[in-house]
């Protein structure tokens, strides 16, 4: 059998967030900065079994679940014989990075993604391994359009992430596509993209094995940034 790439949790005489019956572990600050940066400059991914401390599949399908509704993702799917988005798979894995050792990482490198479909929304979900909570969602609209940058959702999206918002005020460019918010006193930031797709008046978009015809959709993207 293959090591694993991530080893089990293991606690340190100065690990400032203990782990109490039936909770989860809290990280630090920069332990999120160092698991975040390193997955959002991965080359490849490296699949694994979850190790101890690390959620179930079962259990990053709940959450993934969790987070549609709280964010109100994909409330205008039902739809005929439709019914929300549904799950469609998922796959926990840590990133590749150039130069990468060889030595097993911490738990919190590694993240789960999962992916849920309905009738016009694709959702795909990147939630933390130890915490369970979403650091990435890339939510794509081919019907009931966003028409502009959804801006006061970048909080809620953050206080799920569970991050410390250090200003309540957002940054959003003179485009108004991408919003970024302060949070850990600058140590990390939450950022949403809006991303208006034109393909043309015959492109064929191939989505949940079907092909639906399509001369637009929209990609907003939820992320944790650190820099």
């Amino acid at each position: 059998m293959a090591e694993s790439p991530v080893r089990p949790w293991q606690e340190w005489g100065d690990e400032p967030d203990k782990k109490e019956d039936g909770e989860r572990y809290t990280l630090t600050a920069v332990q999120v900065r160092a698991a975040a940066e390193r997955w959002n400059k991965r080359l490849g991914e490296i699949l694994h079994d979850p190790v101890e401390e690390q959620i179930s599949m079962e259990e990053a399908v709940q959450e993934g679940e969790e987070w549609l509704i709280s964010m109100r993702i994909g409330e205008g799917e039902a739809q005929g014989t439709e019914d929300g988005l549904k799950f469609v798979k998922a796959a926990l894995g840590v990133g590749i990075q150039k130069g990468s050792s060889r030595v097993p990482l911490e738990p919190y490198y590694s993240f789960w993604t999962v992916h849920f479909s309905g009738s016009y929304t694709d959702a795909v979900l990147y939630l933390n391994a130890v915490t369970g909570r979403v650091w990435r969602a890339e939510i794509t609209l081919y019907d009931n359009f966003l028409e502009e940058l959804p801006c006061e959702k970048l909080g809620q999206f953050a206080e799920r992430a569970g991050l410390q918002v250090t200003d309540g005020t957002a940054e959003i460019n003179e485009e108004k596509t991408q919003a970024v918010l302060a949070a850990e006193d600058g140590l990390l930031y939450a950022g949403i993209n809006y991303n208006n797709v034109v393909l043309g008046d015959t492109a064929v978009v191939e989505y949940t094995s079907r092909e639906l015809l399509h001369n637009r959709y929209v990609v907003i993207t939820y992320e944790i940034l650190t820099d």
